[in-house]
């Protein structure tokens, strides 16, 4: 806080909590010079010389109401593209839509919610692919009838999703051939998607805290929920509120997917957690699907499009981590980082490469690839004590204490589970017993750092 003439200490203090309040964004709680610069362009506009100015136009009413769309899409971070994170599509493609689909081949219809669906490209690439796998079961996706639903508290991005205009760089992660199929190039740089898909997707504006008021969000069941990278952004406590009132709105058989930042993992006991290859999914538990048991394991090796890549099986990767290891020792760490990217795409769900891979990224400053790599590793194992360690420092220097508190919380409640001589993955040495002593010194004496970051 800059306590600058716009924003006074004690006037900050009540936009953010408006703020916070009225959208869940926590993730500005630690951010006030990102939301400072935010909501200057906005009082900028309207000739408001401090946020006690700007408070007072938000509490105008109709004038309000239509402030807040603004700002609130101002605020959000809605950064995608079409088939994003390729180990859930291929969860999506190989396990989850088509057990929906066989459920439903008798009353044909579908529902899927995309919770802040961004620009589209969430919902859309679901359409995608539903389409080709029910062309694919000799079914005509015409006769069906698919609710494919977006929502977002950003209305500007609704209404690019609506549009159904994308750049190239939306659609960075899809082949050539395949942008032929599903697109129309309506200039040099943007693409339109076919109205077959188009017409399977519907948007409206939706606050997700509106799950947390009776009778708030949309109405379920739906057999699909997405919720991934929204989460991130709100306190742990309301980002499981949240997901337990998603599940209430799944069918027996339904499924949950979330991003792999969340800060929230066991949701028990109204979802269990389905471990897939790549990836984690949730679903109601098996008493709640009539004592079902539905087999999640993979299908025999199949056609898919170039957007899919297959998780392979795990390996030994100590071998390939020494070898970079040495790499980097030499000075050449961006080949470092290329190496590490190579095995990952073979092997996603390797742990030890994404924990170094975050290693490497935060020694060569690139912070946001490391936060992002070592909420990859917490995601995968969540036993994992270092990357709870780094991802915590991390933090803390670029200014989230809070989160950081949470983090490190998490980490000390893991390690206490440990026999003190406990040698920790990936800790180069480090036991549970040394990483507990290391803790209470640095509480003792804020000057102290965490275990030395190696490559």
């Amino acid at each position: 806080m800059t306590g600058s003439a716009a924003f006074p200490p004690a006037g900050f203090r009540r936009l953010l909590n408006a703020v916070t309040h009225r959208t869940g964004l926590h993730y500005y709680v630690d951010k006030a010079d990102l939301l400072e610069q935010v909501v200057g362009a906005r009082m900028a506009l309207h000739g408001c010389r401090t946020c006690h100015d700007y408070l007072a136009l938000l509490d105008d009413g109709a004038r309000g109401d239509r402030e807040w769309r603004e700002l609130e899409s101002a605020i959000t971070i809605g950064e995608t593209f079409f088939f994003r994170y390729a180990e859930q599509f291929a969860a999506l493609e190989h396990t989850i839509l088509p057990q929906l689909i066989r459920r439903a081949a008798a009353t044909r219809g579908l529902r899927i919610w995309s919770v802040g669906c961004s620009n589209g490209a969430e919902p859309y690439s679901i359409a995608i692919l539903l389409t080709r796998l029910l062309d694919e079961a000799g079914m005509n996706p015409a006769d069906w009838h698919i609710e494919i639903l977006g929502t977002d508290i950003s209305t500007r991005a609704l209404e690019q999703a609506r549009q159904a205009e994308f750049s190239a760089w939306t659609l960075r992660d899809i082949a050539p051939a395949q942008c032929a199929a599903w697109f129309t190039p309506v200039s040099p740089r943007i693409w339109r998607l076919h109205e077959c898909y188009r017409r399977m997707v519907r948007f409206r504006y939706s606050n997700v805290l509106d799950l947390l008021r009776p009778d708030g969000g949309p109405p379920g069941p739906f057999d699909l929920i997405l919720c991934r990278n929204v989460l991130i952004y709100f306190a742990q406590v309301q980002a499981q509120a949240l997901v337990q009132a998603m599940a209430k709105r799944l069918v027996p058989e339904g499924w949950i997917l979330l991003g792999h930042s969340e800060p929230v993992s066991c949701f028990a006991p109204c979802l269990e957690t389905v471990r897939l290859p790549g990836t984690l999914a949730f679903r109601p538990p098996l008493q709640g699907r009539g004592g079902q048991d539905v087999s999640v394991a993979s299908p025999a090796p199949r056609r898919r499009p170039a957007h899919a890549r297959v998780a392979m099986p795990e390996v030994d990767s100590a071998p390939v981590a020494a070898e970079i290891r040495q790499v980097a020792d030499t000075g050449r760490v961006p080949l470092a980082m290329r190496m590490c990217r190579d095995h990952l795409l073979r092997h996603p769900m390797d742990t030890r490469i994404h924990f170094l891979f975050a290693v490497l990224a935060w020694g060569e400053g690139s912070l946001l690839q490391a936060e992002e790599s070592f909420r990859r590793v917490i995601y995968l194992c969540r036993d994992h004590v270092m990357a709870r360690c780094y991802l915590a420092r991390l933090l803390e220097d670029a200014g989230g204490g809070v989160e950081a508190g949470r983090i490190r919380q998490q980490m000390m409640e893991l390690v206490r589970r440990c026999p003190p001589d406990t040698v920790l993955p990936d800790g180069d040495g480090m036991t549970a017993g040394g990483l507990l002593r290391l803790a209470r010194q640095a509480s003792e004496a804020p000057a102290i750092r965490h275990a030395q970051v190696t490559s």
